[in-house]
Parts: structure tokens; sequence; C-alpha cells
């Protein structure tokens, strides 16, 4: 294990080695991303789905890095076994082939045969991935501090926050107990469907480094030839893998963050969902605004998606409100013209991303996977059934009353979208009005140009109403005494007029005044 400054001075020579300063081309990146080692891996597949940020054909090149990472040497991997297993290995395995059958950062996978004759197959974790990605870590924030690069890449995303998040979630990643108990949760909310499958998870043989699951063989769900030789319908496959992974985001709230083409096959019939080290959760709450912003989204609601992005994320410093809708106007006005079936899911996320970055505003950790998953698993759409749109699914999942079955996907794809209006949460005003005062921030907002001099004309157009309310009350109230005094005026007659008389001037003379002041300017 190498010390920070090692590892430091070694970073410098793989950007060195593919002259990154100098020529950093879409491959020189990714070569260097791979050499650089797990931590970079991660960050260069998050920015892979963020053409946002970087441009397309980094993008496409850094996606490349999912499948392309160096295996361990067998020797390493037995010597990884024989300490999880204490020596036990060759009487839990009879046999483990030596070359992975999947590479990835943290972990590769063999396939291999218990001692019972079942095939498995074995994830191992790297060694020392844990202290390697730390130290990485740390480095990666002073260079951001040195550099000061969250300066400079503020209005677009925080990258310190990136780092972080990629942490944290691959901290989650790296304890393989944790992925066999949502391998075991997926299963249970998905037993019913039976177009869906995932692999048994073999507990006795599992560690927190060491993951032994059933082996799952089939064909991959983008080998189309295969697919359409064995019989299968590439539609109906698009179709029950969309209206499922709705199904799991909204209906269960638990949801395959990573669905892309590697852990996806197609095996007797059935979608086969594999690996489970990503996982993402939905409370009730986060499922309602959801769908309420979703439902606004299909229906142009401007105002309302902002309360609900205002309810829903959290924000950094003050929000301008009236720049929020116009950007989620842009957003929205930028596919409006389209069909559904025309409209690019990745594109659409993507800017709605950058919208929410430039307005300060981050969404809970979990949505953010959400909407990467989606864009992930649009791009397998894309190809397996170019006709399927996912957020044409999302709507139509929120009709009222809807229940998930296998049974009703043509009348899922086939029918219009209607968002329900049911009082799943407080109105939005009431909702931002609670908000405020749990905050302290509680003000009102009145986002109107030269903010002050308008509040100055609101302050004197409100003035002018109450006076022309009380000399309104004067004028009946001397009438009323004249009307019902038969000789005499009483003295009460004689104030009223003269209050009247003086508001009545004073009206004039504020028009009046007002009325020159606006010509001078």
């Amino acid at each position: 294990m190498h010390s920070s400054k090692d590892r430091l001075i070694e970073i410098v020579r793989i950007i060195k080695k593919y002259n990154l300063i100098k020529k950093a081309t879409p491959e020189n990146l990714r070569l260097a991303i791979e050499e650089l080692g797990p931590t970079f891996i991660k960050l260069g597949q998050i920015l892979a789905s963020r053409d946002d940020v970087i441009p397309k054909e980094y993008c496409d090149e850094l996606s490349h890095l999912r499948n392309k990472v160096k295996p361990m040497d067998y020797d390493k991997v037995l010597e990884i076994l024989d300490r999880e297993y204490e020596g036990k290995t060759n009487e839990i395995f009879k046999e483990i082939e030596e070359v992975p059958i999947g590479s990835a950062s943290i972990a590769e996978v063999h396939k291999a045969l218990l001692m019972d004759g079942s095939e498995v197959v074995v994830k191992i974790q790297r060694d020392n991935i844990y202290e390697l990605m730390a130290m990485d870590v740390k480095l990666l924030k002073s260079i951001v501090d040195l550099l000061k690069i969250d300066k400079i890449f503020d209005s677009v995303f925080n990258f310190k926050e990136i780092i972080d998040e990629m942490f944290e979630t691959a901290k989650e990643e790296m304890n393989f107990l944790i992925e066999a108990s949502h391998t075991l949760e997926f299963y249970e909310k998905n037993k019913d469907v039976l177009y869906i499958r995932s692999p048994r998870v073999y507990n006795d043989f599992t560690t927190s480094k060491v993951l032994v699951m059933e082996y799952m063989d089939g064909i991959k769900i983008n080998d189309f030839e295969t697919l359409k030789q064995a019989g299968y319908d590439l539609d109906e496959i698009g179709k029950k893998l969309a209206v499922n992974y709705v199904k799991q985001a909204l209906g269960d709230g638990y949801f395959h963050a990573d669905p892309h083409t590697e852990n996806l096959k197609i095996k007797g019939g059935k979608i086969v969902y594999l690996d489970f080290g990503m996982m993402g959760r939905l409370s009730v709450r986060d499922r309602e605004l959801l769908n309420k912003c979703i439902s606004a989204i299909l229906k142009d609601d401007v105002t309302e998606i902002s309360h609900i992005l205002l309810s829903f994320g959290k924000t950094r410093g003050n929000i301008d409100h009236m720049t929020l809708k116009n950007d989620i106007k842009r957003v929205l006005d930028k596919n409006k013209s389209q069909e559904f079936s025309n409209i690019n899911v990745k594109d659409f996320m993507n800017d709605f991303l950058m919208m929410l970055s430039n307005n300060h505003i981050s969404l809970p950790k979990d949505v953010t996977m959400l909407m990467r998953g989606i864009i992930v698993i649009e791009g397998v759409l894309r190809v397996i059934s170019p006709s399927i749109n996912l957020i044409e699914i999302f709507g139509y999942y929120m009709k009222p009353g809807y229940k998930f079955d296998e049974n009703n996907l043509k009348e899922l794809l086939q029918k219009g979208v209607q968002s329900s209006r049911d009082l799943v949460y407080l109105p939005n005003e009431a909702l931002s009005f609670l908000k405020g005062i749990n905050s302290g921030e509680l003000r009102f907002n009145i986002e109107i140009n030269d903010s002050k001099h308008q509040m100055r004309n609101l302050e004197q157009l409100v003035h002018l109403c109450l006076i022309t309310i009380l000399d309104v009350a004067y004028i009946l109230g001397t009438s009323l005494i004249v009307m019902q005094s038969d000789e005499k005026l009483p003295f009460i007659f004689y104030i009223y007029l003269i209050f009247g008389g003086i508001c009545t001037v004073w009206i004039f003379y504020k028009m009046v005044t007002s009325k020159f002041k606006n010509r001078r300017r």
C-alpha cells in the first residue's frame, strides 16, 4: 500500500504519460482513468452520464470504463478467498475458473462450482480497496481546494459533492453483506412478477468481501440476433422492462440503480437482473412528490414544478424564484413540440439536472440515483424498442387506482396519460409557508424588476386605497345624515364634511403629483 505522497507522484506520472494536460483526447482520458484505478473509474462512470458537463464524445468513451478494468492475478484471488474462509476455500469450492467473467472497479466475478455441484459466481473484493479509495478521495479534495475547481464549476456542479457521493456509494458497495440483503429484498418485491428473476444468494458462503450467488446464464439483453433466433420479441422485452422499472421506482420505492446491459439477461422467458451493489430507495413522501412532479411536467405546469422542487430538494442560499421558473419553462419548451416517442429522455434529464444545479437546488441522493437509472435504462430501451418512452409510462402509472399487473401492458402503453389530483400532500403554498417558518426565513417574495422602486409604488397604492375607502365612508356618512335630518343639520355633519373634503383634496393631490413624477421619468 502506497503512502499519500507516493500515490500523488503516481497520479502525476499517469497524467503525464497520457498527456492529459496538453492533449486530453477521449481515449487518452479513459486509458488514464483505468490506470489510475477504482476511485477514478467510479468518478468516470458518474461523469459518463453528464454530457451536460463534458462533451458527448468524452461521455461515450467513459461509458466503456464499466467493463475494462484490469483483473487481479489469480494467485491474489485465491489469497483473498483463503483469508476470508480461514484457509477452507478448497472445502467450499470444487472448482474456480481462473479467468473472471467480469472485472469492475471494486470487485471481479469468477464462475465456480460448489462441492455439491451447484454452479455459482463468486464476487471477490479487490485487496485494500477501501484504503486506496479513502486516500484518493482525500487527495482529490486537496486538489479541488488548491486549484479552486469548485469556484470555477460552481454554476455547473459541485465537484466535492460528486466525490463524496461517489465514496459513500462505493463504501456501501464494498460491504457485500449489504448487497446480499439488497438481492433478497429485490427478489421479495418482484417474486410475483412472472417475467422477472434475480439470483439466489448463498448466505453460508457470503462475507463482507466475498459474495456467492447462483450462476445465471442466459442471453445478454443487447444480443439482438441471438434473442431473435431464440424466438424472443424485442418489443415485448422492452415493454416489460420499462413497466417493471417504473413499478420498482413508484410502486415499490426500491429500484435497481445501475440497470445497464451487463446487468440484464434473458433466461427462460424472464428478464434477469444482476449486480445489486447499487440500489435506490424512495420514501412514501418522495414518491408522492415525484408523482406530482412528473404529473406537473406532463401538464406543463411551471409553477407547480417549482413549488415541488423547492419542497423536494435542498437549497444553497437565496433562490431567485422567477429565474427558477424561467429555467424550468425553457427546459419544458425545448421538448414541447415533440411527440413523447421522440423525446430524448437522457437529454431531458441532463437538462433538468443542469437547471437544478444552476439554481443551487440539490435533490435527495436516491432521487438523483433514480434519474441516472432512468437515463441508463432509457439507453437500453432505445436500442431494444425505440418506440417505448419511459416518461409516458411514468405518467400512466400515476393514474388513480392503477395497479401493476403484467397482463395490462397493452393497456398501459396504448392509453393516454392521466394524472391524479388527489391530495397526497399539503397544497404547495401552505407547504412553502410552513417550510419558511421552519427555516426561520419566512418572507414575502415579490419578484419584479427594480423591486425597491416597485415596493414604494405598492406602498403608495395601498395608502391611496385606504384614504379612498375612508373618503367614501365619509361621503356616505354625510349623505345619510342629510337624508335623516328634517331641519337643522347636526354638528357631526360638519365634521364629516371637513374630513371628507380633506381626503378628497389629498387624493387629487397625490394623483396629480404621481402623474407629474411619472412624466419626469
